[in-house]
């Protein structure tokens, strides 16, 4: 027979494997059901990380920014996180053949998939969303207009909507790149808050109009 200690020893380790690989956050399991300002804010300190080469501070805002915005497990967010984090750190060093990031952004892709229910075509959302990428990193084309409808084509694969429904966010999401590059020295960061704050607003407003899950 286990002693009273023992039995609060297990039900302790059984807490935090439940804690730190089950639990979800409270709330639908739906593409709707997240903060804007949780996103944006983990969003946030995830490219501040990146841009300081904290690379583990990096990953790690990563993955809590995509357990508040899909409600995953921690697991399911640490995996998604690696593959996002691995796709887009590999992608900043390549000079060509690009489409190396394609397997990563498909895993990460998957995992949402499964995660919701979804009926997102994987390598289709990978591929649209490297189309983007690599059209920021060409001059003449990164435009914020041309990305922002680029990334449109993504969500709208990504969501289920029509392009209208997510276009607005888009375009924030692309202003809030292009602020933080313009000034790679001293990014200004509260022109970026605000940009990506307002295109989690928008998402939000455009999936919760109407959700195909």
């Amino acid at each position: 027979m286990f002693r009273p200690f023992r039995l609060i020893m297990i039900a302790a380790l059984a807490l935090g494997v439940y804690a730190g690989f089950i639990q979800t956050p409270t709330g639908a399991r739906t593409p709707d059901a997240f903060d804007p300002e949780k996103v944006a804010q983990f969003e946030l300190a995830s490219w501040q990380a990146k841009h300081a080469k904290k690379d583990f501070d990096y990953y790690s805002n990563t993955v809590q920014m995509l357990r508040e915005q899909y409600r995953y497990s921690w697991w399911k967010a640490a995996l998604a996180g690696f593959y996002v984090s691995r796709a887009t750190t590999q992608f900043q060093e390549m000079h060509n053949r690009f489409e190396r990031a394609l397997p990563d952004l498909e895993d990460a892709a998957e995992v949402e998939k499964s995660w919701l229910n979804a009926k997102l075509d994987a390598p289709a959302v990978a591929r649209a969303q490297l189309d983007w990428m690599v059209t920021r990193r060409m001059p003449g084309l990164d435009t914020v207009d041309h990305v922002g409808a680029l990334m449109a084509n993504e969500y709208a694969l990504r969501y289920g909507v029509p392009q209208d429904r997510v276009a607005g966010a888009t375009m924030y999401r692309a202003q809030a790149m292009a602020i933080r590059d313009e000034n790679r020295e001293s990014p200004d960061w509260a022109g970026v808050s605000k940009a990506l704050t307002d295109s989690y607003r928008s998402l939000k407003n455009g999936l919760t109009k109407r959700s195909r899950f």
